[in-house]
């Protein structure tokens, strides 16, 4: 069955290639060649290439199984590319494949309201955060009380999750 010229085996296609593309790519170490795909799904190597190549869709049963192995609802592989799911799976991927690029994400894709900040600024926030991972639970709840105070004397809001532990 074709929607807007693309058939289902072709849409089935370029999902599965594009999860496998910006999720496990060459330079990670991609884990899932198509025998190993094959054999996590119970189809044979040339199956894999069928359907990462468009010519063909799984059963079912092995739609699920890949999905999970990717970490999408088996829908992701069919439904149309206006769907809110498809659109929320499509944006997660298009975060991973700018972070991996260097692409600074755009405020708006992190937090609502104000404007982006600057690329170096938004790289000082990402070491800060990083560096607050190693600290003990009491620190990182100190560090936050802090943010708290620091927005409230600009007129924003608290923080409206990650306080730590009351």
């Amino acid at each position: 069955m074709k929607s807007d010229g693309e058939s289902s085996a072709e849409r089935f296609g370029r999902r599965l290639s594009r999860l496998d593309k910006v999720l496990y790519p060459k330079e990670l170490g991609r884990p899932y060649t198509d025998a190993e795909l094959a054999s996590e799904v119970g189809m044979s190597a040339s199956q894999i290439n069928n359907l990462r190549n468009g010519k063909s869709v799984a059963r079912a049963d092995r739609a699920v199984v890949l999905a999970s192995l990717y970490g999408v609802q088996t829908e992701y592989f069919v439904l149309a590319e206006d769907h809110p799911y498809v659109m929320e799976v499509n944006a997660h991927i298009d975060a991973v494949r700018k972070e991996r690029e260097g692409v600074p994400l755009e405020r708006g894709n992190r937090t609502a309201g104000q404007t982006a900040a600057p690329a170096d600024s938004n790289a000082q926030v990402r070491g800060i955060a990083e560096d607050m991972a190693e600290l003990p639970p009491d620190m990182v709840a100190t560090v936050g009380s802090l943010v708290d105070n620091l927005r409230r004397a600009i007129g924003l809001p608290p923080r409206s999750h990650g306080k730590g532990p009351k």
